[in-house]
């Protein structure tokens, strides 16, 4: 279960959150920096040549001084050189903020023309909805500066501001999607963190060697970088939190762990908190007792016994997966607390951590070594233990031991059967709780076979070229389980048509794709099933004597990833996967199998493919299994993958020759 970093301080009466991601950067103290006539002529970037544009300069000046009076704030600057037409689109600016606790009072902004003329920006600024997701709404204000064209220069500058009694815990991220030439930062720490007796600190991310953070004799904090290269935005890219560098800013308070401790002390000071949290939360023994008689009979193998307490726990009502209340409507819910596994069997309810140490009580009561691990999720996170942090843990799972088996689960994953896990889940680092001892272990990595894309068509051709037919689709495991997660919330037509238009993009262009049936949705030990008709009426070319078309009408689901000649970053497959093709073709009345391609059989190792078709009488079978077997490949790595998906799109679309027999007769 992904969850929030346990070591976010708690100021007494302050709420301590953790900021919105600034990528773009603040306020110059007094008006405007000068202009460089140099900067105005410039025509590309020297340093990345080609690009769209770049950040001349970037300024950050945060201050939460007065943060229990006054609310802190925070001021931004960022000047922009554009280069190209599509570089005009950096006019278009968005700042994100949090209006339950934040405000942005202040923005202005100007364009320079490359002839130095400057056009003051005095429009509209709009308040818009940018991110719903869980009954939670991010706005951003937004805005367009004026006349922005290839040549000029752009910058603006804004301010934001928390309400008393909020800090940002500021992450400074210093590269952006644009390459930057400098930028400089200031951070002044909350002043009443010594009455509280907390010490500011931070902690560095991929930081160039020439940055250097230095505290002033006023105690604030100064960084200056330069030379920034930009991340770019591609298809199957790590997660832009493992890759870009940055300065976490954080407090500590007394008794926390010091970070000046060796490795294994700071990581058993965990160990033995969260050992304490485990035992005080499945303490009532007779509450335990009680409901694992309700669950198990004493003749069950451990594995079935393991599933059992683990089919009951997914059962309680997971709060961490419902929408985003507010504080009105969570008082109006009445929802009581849950102190111990007691609470959680009277009450129905539990958040997805409480879920897991559910689970961890019973499997104990059950006989079972039962623990948690927490994790880095590897779609937000990497855990580096000699960093020494442990906000990188922001998810856990359950080791448990059967036998000689341990397993890997994850109650609080609802819609993930026995033995599998989110794939974020998988290929994990992080710190399993051996009593009041950690231990540092990875999650073993998960098979392609755990996520299966199998796909049946019984496809019938017409003498016009029209054809149609039956589809059924199977997704597999991970798969299956992340179609009903992302579907919990539609009803039955809501599922029917998101799938149906995930299901057309496998198909060519113009497919008309109906569902007739969805099958095993709530059974998670089952494929998730979906039947449907398929009808295209221009799948086939057609000459005097022959029909062509292509082997397979289903696309590879990633072969458009691999269209770029050149690439920037890592190739990151979120989980291995594989896709199962079976095609049965039947000719039009008259036609018969003149020609069909060769076989194909391409393996890397790490990919693989296969492709063969055979024929009796006017009737053709495609067999087709495409498999990605690793996660993580370097650049250097793209060619090949190109080349790859390439070559199974070519064997894809390979041609497939119906002869019209009649006509060959006249002939």
């Amino acid at each position: 279960m992904e969850r929030a970093a346990r070591h976010a301080v708690q100021l007494a009466l302050l709420t301590l959150l953790i900021s919105l991601v600034r990528t773009s950067p603040a306020f110059a103290t007094v008006g405007w920096l000068p202009v460089d006539p140099a900067d105005l002529a410039m025509k590309d970037n020297p340093k990345e040549p080609g690009a769209d544009a770049m950040i001349l300069y970037r300024e950050a000046v945060v201050d939460t001084r007065k943060a229990n009076t006054d609310g802190d704030s925070v001021e931004e600057y960022v000047r922009i050189k554009i280069f190209t037409q599509a570089g005009v689109q950096q006019g278009h600016i968005n700042i994100p903020y949090d209006k339950d606790w934040e405000s942005v009072p202040y923005i202005a902004g100007r364009t320079i023309l490359p002839d130095g003329t400057i056009k003051n920006f005095d429009g509209q600024v709009l308040d818009s909805a940018v991110v719903k997701s869980g009954g939670y709404t991010l706005y951003a204000k937004t805005f367009t500066l004026p006349d922005v064209v290839p040549g000029c220069i752009i910058e603006y500058r804004y301010d934001s501001e928390a309400k008393p009694h909020y800090v940002h815990v500021e992450q400074w991220v210093l590269s952006s999607s644009l390459y930057t030439r400098e930028a400089h930062f200031t951070y002044f720490p909350y002043e009443g963190y010594g009455g509280l007796g907390l010490q500011p600190l931070y902690r560095t991310y991929l930081l160039p060697a020439s940055a250097k953070m230095k505290q002033q004799i006023d105690g604030s904090y100064i960084l200056t970088v330069s030379d920034v290269p930009a991340v770019i935005d591609e298809p199957l890219m790590p997660p832009k939190s493992v890759i870009e560098p940055r300065v976490e800013f954080y407090y500590q308070s007394p008794g926390d762990a010091d970070p000046n401790w060796s490795k294994e002390k700071y990581w058993n000071h965990f160990a033995k908190k969260w050992d304490s949290e485990i035992e005080h939360f499945i303490s009532k023994k007779d509450a335990l007792d009680g409901e694992l008689s309700k669950i198990a009979g004493p003749n069950d193998s451990p594995e079935t016994k393991l599933r059992k307490i683990y089919a009951r726990v997914e059962q309680i009502r997971d709060l961490s997966m419902e929408d985003y209340k507010s504080k009105t409507e969570t008082k109006a819910e009445q929802l009581k607390p849950d102190n111990n596994v007691a609470d959680v069997f009277n009450n129905g309810y539990a958040t997805g951590h409480q879920i897991n140490l559910t689970f961890i009580g019973l499997a104990r009561a059950a006989g079972f070594d039962a623990t948690e691990v927490y994790l880095a999720a590897r779609n937000s996170a990497t855990f580096f233990p000699d960093r020494k942090d442990v906000g990188e843990l922001n998810a856990d799972v359950v080791w448990v031991k059967a036998g000689s088996q341990e397993y890997y689960l994850d109650p609080s994953a609802r819609y993930y059967a026995f033995g599998q896990l989110p794939w974020y889940e998988t290929e994990a680092s992080g710190v399993k709780v051996d009593g009041r001892n950690a231990t540092i272990v990875e999650v073993p990595a998960p098979v392609s076979t755990n996520a299966e894309i199998l796909r049946h068509a019984d496809l019938t051709v017409s003498s016009d070229g029209t054809i149609a037919g039956n589809v059924q689709i199977e997704f597999s495991g991970i798969e299956g389980a992340m179609v009903r997660e992302a579907q919990r919330k539609q009803d039955q037509t809501g599922r029917t048509n998101a799938l149906e238009q995930a299901i057309k993009t496998w198909l060519p262009t113009g497919t008309d794709f109906r569902i007739t049936k969805i099958t095993n949705w709530d059974d998670l030990e089952q494929p998730l099933q979906v039947q449907g008709t398929i009808k295209l009426s221009s799948y086939s070319s057609t000459a005097a004597r022959n029909m062509l078309m292509p082997l397979d009408p289903f696309e590879a689901t990633q072969a458009g990833d691999f269209t770029e000649q050149t690439r920037h970053n890592a190739i990151y497959f979120h989980y291995p996967y594989e896709e199962i093709d079976s095609v049965t073709l039947h000719a039009p009345v008259g036609y018969t199998v003149e020609a069909l391609p060769k076989s194909q059989d391409i393996n890397l190792g790490a990919a693989t493919y296969e492709i063969s078709a055979s024929s009796q009488g006017n009737t053709v079978e495609v067999k087709r299994h495409l498999a990605i077997k690793g996660v993580l490949f370097a650049k250097d790595a793209y060619p090949t993958f190109r080349a790859f998906f390439g070559a199974v799109r070519t064997d894809d679309n390979a041609q497939m020759v119906f002869q019209n027999s009649q006509t060959g007769q006249l002939n």
